[in-house]
């Protein structure tokens, strides 16, 4: 749920939103398209510090849900570096935006989703369009 500030001044509009925001990233938790860390450590043979240091560095993204860092697992599908280029030109948008695009078909690279697109050798495409999505 979103942080309330002593004497912040809160719509309901507001806290109806904050609540379906909560209820969709539980859903993704609950369908698998959001995971903890130790499927990350998995798929890519590494220790909790290394996926860190690679959130950190901008080589990954998580979405903050409940106290813990969940990683999406359409990132896994990728090669580390095609991922850490995307996160990268994406820029500082949310996370939830960010995983939205990588959920999502886009016109720009031929109506596919950004898997598809780097397996069809179109990454530097999708790289323009990671960098216009970071703009806007």
């Amino acid at each position: 749920m979103m942080a309330i500030s002593p004497g912040q001044n809160v719509s309901a509009e507001h806290l109806r939103a904050a609540a379906r925001g909560e209820e969709r990233l539980m859903s993704w938790i609950h369908d698998g398209t959001l995971l903890l860390v130790d499927k990350v450590e998995a798929a890519w043979s590494v220790n909790r510090q290394t996926v860190d240091a690679a959130r950190e560095e901008g080589e990954i993204f998580s979405v903050w849900v409940r106290d813990q860092h969940w990683y999406p697992a359409e990132a896994l599908k990728f090669k580390r570096e095609d991922l850490a280029a995307i996160n990268r030109k994406l820029g500082e948008i949310d996370p939830s935006s960010k995983l939205l695009f990588l959920l999502h078909k886009h016109g720009a690279v031929g109506g596919m989703t950004p898997l598809d697109a780097v397996a069809n050798r179109k990454l530097g495409d999708l790289l323009r369009l990671a960098a216009e999505w970071g703009r806007a």
